[in-house]
């Protein structure tokens, strides 16, 4: 006898959630591709409805060489008992998803292999001043 999965989900839940369902299967698409260890979590269906790794999430398509910043907490504490900062940086060809998703990549690496850092979700990316500020998560 064949049976049918019952649908659980309502058409609410399916309007609220079903973009960022998507967007999570591209992404695992895309990451599965380029073989990061990097995952990108940052939200672009607010901004645009079709993307993907040509798409320029940030100026106006004419930015090159940019730098890339990952910022990130290390063990080692200062005289006040806070954590000390380490700021590691790649550049971005463009700001084409997968450039700065490539960027994203390396600054990983190092942060992972340098200071043991295992923030591989990329989250935010914001250009100020030219410049790519990221913040990833766990």
């Amino acid at each position: 006898m064949t049976t049918t999965t019952k649908k659980t989900w309502s058409n609410t839940e399916y309007e609220n959630h079903g973009n960022i369902m998507y967007d999570i299967g591209k992404q695992s698409a895309f990451q599965s591709i380029m073989k990061t260890e990097v995952i990108w979590s940052v939200n672009l269906s607010d901004k645009f409805k079709h993307w993907d790794l040509d798409t320029v999430i940030l100026g106006d398509g004419n930015l090159k060489d940019i730098t890339f910043v990952n910022k990130i907490l290390t063990d080692d504490l200062d005289e006040k008992g806070d954590f000390i900062p380490q700021i590691i940086t790649s550049k971005a060809k463009n700001a084409t998803v997968k450039e700065i998703w490539l960027a994203a990549e390396r600054t990983y690496k190092i942060a992972k292999e340098e200071y043991e850092d295992w923030h591989k979700y990329l989250e935010i990316v914001k250009l100020h001043d030219g410049v790519i500020y990221s913040f990833f998560g766990s």
